[in-house]
């Protein structure tokens, strides 16, 4: 009798519901996949349209040329301006300046330490106090004595005797009025006061630093402790070739521009002309005052004058010009400048008037830049925009 064969089937090992888990694994995996791409497609703008602007340009008309005419370099200077320092050493305790500050006449600069004027002062004034109580007695004294000299009752050396005790009581009491106002004297020029309005140009002095003054500084002491200019004061200073001193005579006009801002020209006039010449050099110092100064001419600044012809001496400082339609009004006027396939945030200063649809820039552009006409109301700082090819 033949055995049973064993059932094989009954050994495969079904993955059916395997595979189903792992496709749909595969089916998840793919999908957050595509949920992160349109995460980050918007939140990075990837495939955004780039807009399109319509630019203009900021034009820069009027000015001269600063190479016309004969020309000399300088150098700003101011015909007033002051080392601040003391009449007496001292330790710095108070400095109210920095550079650049403004001052007016009579304003305190810096203060020295004054604690031991101060003692000095009080005992001056406590000694005058005593001094003058004591010559109030020997004034009393005296009078006394006087009346009883008339009737007879005095003799005439205790009289003399009195008088003279308050004469020297007398003396006493100026002499030590005298020193006492000579330590307020010394108080007040512990003092450092403007002389006269101006700018501070120099701080050569910090606090807690012992000061003197000029000429009798120690070897661990400071002289001067501020230096002031009189803006009102400055002028350029020019050493002209002599063989161009033909083209200035006092009074004569001439442009001024300075190196920071070379294309604008400041009319002046020559104010002197150095009544000796430099052998080695060989050239005349000048001296050229502006005749519509501003607050952007510094000391020390570079400048070239220029001697200009007749038909020149009349020019003005070029005059810079942007559309309207560029200007985000406001508190602060903005503009977008357009670079380089991009925008960039611009605040400027503008004039209130208007001319043929343009505005005259008082601060923040130099003429020739790109400015974006009409900006959307999204358009932001540094993004990046297609010109229009009509915008010209």
């Amino acid at each position: 009798m033949s055995e049973p064969q064993p059932d094989l089937a009954r050994l495969r090992i079904d993955r059916s519901s395997g595979n189903r888990r792992r496709g749909g694994g595969r089916w998840v995996a793919v999908a957050l996949l595509l949920a992160f791409a349109c995460f980050a497609w918007a939140r990075h703008g990837c495939g955004r349209r780039v807009p399109e602007v319509q630019v203009g340009r900021v034009q820069r008309v009027g000015g001269v040329q600063a190479q016309t005419g004969t020309s000399a370099n300088g150098y700003v200077v101011a015909r007033r301006e002051a080392a601040l320092s003391t009449d007496v050493q001292g330790r710095l305790v108070e400095l109210r300046v920095q550079e650049g500050d403004r001052v007016h006449h009579g304003d305190v600069l810096a203060r020295l330490d004054t604690a031991q004027l101060e003692a000095s002062l009080e005992r001056a004034r406590g000694e005058t106090s005593q001094a003058q109580a004591l010559a109030e007695w020997y004034q009393a004294d005296h009078d006394r004595l006087a009346a009883l000299l008339r009737t007879g009752t005095a003799h005439r050396s205790e009289y003399d005797l009195a008088k003279a005790r308050l004469r020297e009581a007398q003396a006493r009491v100026e002499t030590l009025q005298a020193a006492a106002k000579e330590v307020e004297v010394m108080i007040e020029k512990s003092s450092i006061r403007a002389p006269f309005d101006g700018i501070v140009t120099r701080k050569n002095a910090e606090v807690g630093e012992v000061v003197s003054a000029i000429g009798g500084a120690a070897a661990d002491s400071r002289t001067a402790i501020v230096t002031l200019v009189d803006s009102n004061t400055l002028e350029v200073q020019v050493e002209l070739a002599q063989t161009s001193l033909h083209a200035a005579e006092v009074g004569a006009p001439v442009l001024i521009f300075l190196d920071a801002f070379p294309e604008d020209a400041y009319r002046g006039r020559v104010r002197q002309i150095w009544p000796t010449a430099n052998r080695q050099k060989a050239t005349v110092e000048l001296r050229v005052e502006f005749s519509e100064p501003d607050r952007r001419i510094l000391p020390e600044m570079g400048v070239r004058v220029v001697f200009v012809p007749d038909d020149q001496q009349d020019a003005k400082p070029a005059e810079v010009l942007v559309p309207r339609r560029a200007v985000i009004p406001g508190p602060q006027p903005r503009v977008f400048l357009f670079e380089s396939g991009a925008v960039a945030v611009r605040t400027i200063g503008v004039a209130a008037h208007e001319r043929d649809g343009m505005l005259t820039v008082t601060a923040g552009l130099q003429g020739n830049e790109l400015v974006v006409l009409d900006p959307p109301r999204t358009l932001q700082d540094g993004e990046a925009v297609k010109r229009k090819e009509s915008g010209g």
